[in-house]
């Protein structure tokens, strides 16, 4: 794993391999971004800390791209089971007040999963490619 940081002390640097249960050596310390750093996942702390961890060295990505996609297929299909629910005027006619919300904000909460599942798959995608 990479950190990259403005001053950190001796002590801090402990600090932090013992609060990520990391051996301090697995650590190494920057003061810019590592050059793979599209291929890693990039977190901020607070106070200029940020940690790279390097997808190649924790996930099987082509193995991820696989249980992603197939989940995805599967909310998608969800999504528009809900969606054809509250397409139809029958259904929105007869159905309890109560019940067509929660079709609706279940619609809306699959709606933004798959988003995100979208996003996730076109970064690992672009990250196998950035790999070859």
């Amino acid at each position: 794993m990479l950190i990259g940081c403005i001053h950190l002390m001796p002590e801090e640097k402990e600090v932090l391999a013992l609060l990520s249960k990391l051996d301090l050596d697995n650590i190494h310390f920057a003061d810019s971004p590592p050059e793979d750093a599209k291929q890693s996942v990039h977190l901020i702390a607070s106070g200029g800390l940020e940690a790279y961890l390097p997808l190649a060295d924790m996930v099987d990505i082509s193995a991820e791209v696989q249980r992603l996609t197939k989940r995805l297929s599967k909310m998608q299909t969800e999504y528009e089971g809900l969606k054809a629910r509250l397409n139809s005027p029958k259904f929105i006619e007869k159905a309890p007040k109560d019940v067509v919300c929660g079709v609706q904000e279940k619609a809306a909460e699959s709606e933004q999963k798959i988003n995100l599942t979208k996003n996730r798959l076109a970064l690992l995608e672009s990250t196998v490619m950035l790999s070859q």
